[in-house]
Formats: C-alpha cells, structure tokens, sequence
C-alpha cells in the first residue's frame, strides 16, 4: 500500500489577475500548485515571485498564506495522489534540484498568452502553473489522460483528478499556524526593481525561444 502522496491543489486566488482569469475562463480555479506536505502549507508551482509583481514570475515556494488578501480567502480543492515511499522521496529531490536552480526557471507567459486558443509554447525550464503541475505528476505518477493529452487545462485537470479529492472550500483550514517559510511573496518592490526584473524575465524567455532550448 502507498504511503505517501503528492498533494495537487487548485485554488481560486484572490487577486486581480485571478479574477480576470476566471472570468475568461468561466472556472472557479485558476492556479494549481503541487505540495509534498499532507497541510499543503507549503506549495510549489510557477507563479509571481512578489505580490506587487505580477509579470515577473518563475518557479517558487508558496506559503498557503499567499491565498489570503485583503480579508479574502482563497477557495480551494486539494487532491491526494498515492505514490510509494521511493517516488515520494524522489519527487522531494527533484524539488531540492529545482529549488537550488530556480535563478534559470521563468515562467512561460507565450503559454499563458496562448492558452484560450488551447496551444503552449515549449520552452526549457519554462511552465505555467499548469504545465508545471502535469509535468511533476507524469513524472511521480502514472495517469493514462496525461499521457494521451498533447494540451491540458486547470479545468480537464481538476476533472480528471476529481476521484482524488480529499478537501474542497476555504483555505483557512490549513492557514492557521503557517508561516512564509522562504517565500517572497509578501515583499514589497520599488518601481524600477519590478519593471527591470519584468524586462529582464522576458528576454531571457525570448532567447531561450530563440535558442530553440
């Protein structure tokens, strides 16, 4: 019997770029984030690096505390993925690898742009936050609809992984007693930080584009 599991969680976050995401979309969810931990304090995904910087963003380590702003809380649905001690511990390592080379890791806004059309870009060490999530479960767990679609959504995701759910409503549950842990969300950033790491991240996209990486 597993004993452990990868935990994939989706959430509605409470920010403007989340509501205007859901909008287009017309889905409750618009981030999934995966988490080794059974309080999914502690999450990881390709997302916003700060909250004042929302088109500078990469691969992070997000405090559940991110789902809370301004008196709102995020809406979430957590999803358990049984796996073996042996793959636990080898997705825990890969999270160690990505973690220590997360300066190379951006977050792949030719995707996002593409999305309503239902494409994505490839480019290395480049994801959304979905195409984050379904490359981490191929890799630790076998699901035969990951395998046979080219394109996924957060939307077919959550569907497919709906026999997996082990929790759905308000993020509070896992909020109280969490902490930033490393995360540098909260941070506030100057003007000029936030449109030189903006500019920044988008031209080493484009030349990773290029490069054909």
């Amino acid at each position: 019997m597993p004993k452990r599991y990868i935990y994939v969680v989706f959430t509605s976050t409470p920010y403007k770029t989340g509501t205007f995401i859901r909008a287009v979309t017309r889905y409750p969810y618009n981030h999934v984030s995966v988490s080794l931990d059974p309080e999914v304090k502690t999450l990881y995904s390709y997302a916003r690096h700060y909250k004042n910087a929302p088109f500078y963003g990469g691969f992070v380590r997000e405090s559940i505390l991110r789902y809370r702003n301004d008196g709102k809380t995020a809406l979430i649905k957590v999803c358990a993925l049984p796996v073996t001690e042996k793959r636990w511990e080898k997705a825990k390592e890969y999270i160690e690898t990505l973690e220590r080379n997360a300066d190379d890791l951006v977050y792949n806004m030719f995707s996002a742009a593409l999305f309503p059309f239902k494409k994505k870009v490839k480019i290395k060490n480049s994801f959304t936050c979905v195409e984050f999530s379904v490359n981490f479960i191929k890799k630790f767990v076998f699901l035969p609809f990951l395998e046979k679609n080219k394109f996924c959504s957060i939307k077919s995701l959550a569907s497919n992984l709906e026999k997996f759910t082990v929790y759905e409503g308000s993020a509070d549950r896992f909020i109280s007693g969490a902490d930033w842990n490393g995360d540098t969300f909260p941070e506030d950033k100057g003007y000029w930080f936030r449109i030189q790491k903006t500019v920044g991240n988008n031209k080493r996209l484009v030349e990773k584009l290029v490069k054909g990486e």
